[in-house]
């Protein structure tokens, strides 16, 4: 699994002053976050559905 580190990433564009770069960057954590949030959601959607079929 590839982690991405959105610091570095960050910063490697702050020192070329690629702004428009770090718009994306926002958007992508952003949307990275929204994505783990829901992968733990239906996680554990799962364990209560197997939990209620015992």
């Amino acid at each position: 699994m590839l982690t991405m580190d959105w610091d570095a990433a960050r910063k490697h564009c702050t020192e070329r002053d690629w702004k428009w770069t770090l718009n994306l960057i926002d958007e992508y954590q952003k949307e990275m976050q929204e994505l783990k949030d829901e992968n733990v959601k239906l996680k554990r959607q799962l364990v209560l559905r197997s939990q209620l079929k015992k």
